[in-house]
């Protein structure tokens, strides 16, 4: 009788494990079915949650404030936009009605600045600080040190501080009457319009003066160099273009010229030759004046190219 009990009751014990086998596992999930209790019985799996991207906050425009000797221009080329587009942003009544001081918006800029466009040196610090285009459309550096600064000047006792431009030594001709550029944005503090050339007479009487008191004085100097035009880009920078033949009429002190704006016109004004044999030195004689000197004043000659390779934007092979 027992063993026929225990018989009996055997598949109820089977029964009863598979039920409570049963319970165990779907507590495991007291939400829902398990993944594979949906695909028995034919529901399918929720798909995966969404989560829409955060969209970008519009970031703020860019703010400049004027530092003395910008010009309008000379930020537009700074931050690649139009004067047209930085005028008309900022309400300028026009581009020159800029104080220092100012916080002007840069239309289409929303982060740091453009670095000023050109290439520059690396192998010596731009001086200046700032580009500047050839003063002749098309130019390039001369190769010959003679026509450099620093090179001497023996007919005078003296040096030579600026960076001469002649047809045959610029990779163009430089014949007479060839518009000298404004090599940047900047004002006309001097333009010789009613310069008189020396006379031979003059040029014997300096050139003897010099030879006698063994150097040339700045006021010799100055007449050697001609008919000039100067002009201020601020932060002492001044830049001279000088033997010209002659001067448009609207260059006058005081007046804003920019960038590639022809400021003279190329003649041997000045020069040695200039009345003995007129027309054989032309040319545009071109300085950069620092504060009370001239770049590239103490420097030998790899260093005097090198600083004026950096202002140029000239890359050294």
């Amino acid at each position: 009788m027992r063993r026929s009990i225990a018989v009996l009751l055997a598949p109820m014990a089977v029964v009863a494990a598979a039920v409570l086998l049963s319970g165990c596992s779907g507590s495991s999930d007291a939400q829902g079915p398990s993944k594979t209790q949906a695909m028995t019985l034919g529901t399918p799996a929720p798909a995966p949650s969404t989560v829409p991207p955060t969209p970008s906050p519009t970031p703020a425009p860019f703010t400049y404030v004027v530092q003395d000797g910008d010009t309008v221009g000379g930020i537009a080329d700074q931050f690649g936009v139009t004067v047209g587009s930085l005028v008309q942003a900022n309400q300028l009544a026009d581009e020159t009605s800029i104080s220092v001081g100012q916080a002007l918006t840069i239309p289409g800029v929303t982060a740091t600045p453009r670095p000023t466009p050109g290439p520059t040196t690396t192998t010596a610090d731009n001086l200046v600080g700032m580009h500047f285009i050839m003063p002749i459309a098309g130019a390039c550096l001369t190769p010959d040190d003679d026509q450099m600064p620093n090179a001497p000047r023996d007919y005078r006792a003296g040096i030579h501080e600026g960076v001469d431009f002649f047809t045959s030594y610029a990779c163009v001709d430089v014949p007479k009457d060839t518009p000298a550029l404004s090599v940047a944005d900047g004002t006309v503090i001097r333009a010789d319009h009613e310069y008189r050339a020396l006379t031979q007479q003059q040029i014997d009487d300096l050139e003897a003066e010099s030879a006698a008191q063994g150097y040339t004085s700045e006021g010799t100097l100055d007449k050697f160099r001609g008919r000039q035009v100067w002009i201020d880009h601020g932060n002492g920078i001044v830049t001279r273009y000088c033997h010209l033949d002659g001067i448009p009429q609207n260059i006058q002190p005081g007046v804003h010229v920019k960038q590639g704006d022809t400021v003279g016109y190329v003649g041997d004004t000045g020069t040695p030759e200039s009345a003995s044999q007129p027309g054989y030195e032309i040319h545009l004689h071109f300085e950069i004046r620092t504060g009370d000197t001239y770049l590239g004043a103490g420097l030998d000659p790899a260093q005097t190219r090198a600083a004026y390779e950096a202002v140029f934007g000239i890359t050294s092979p």
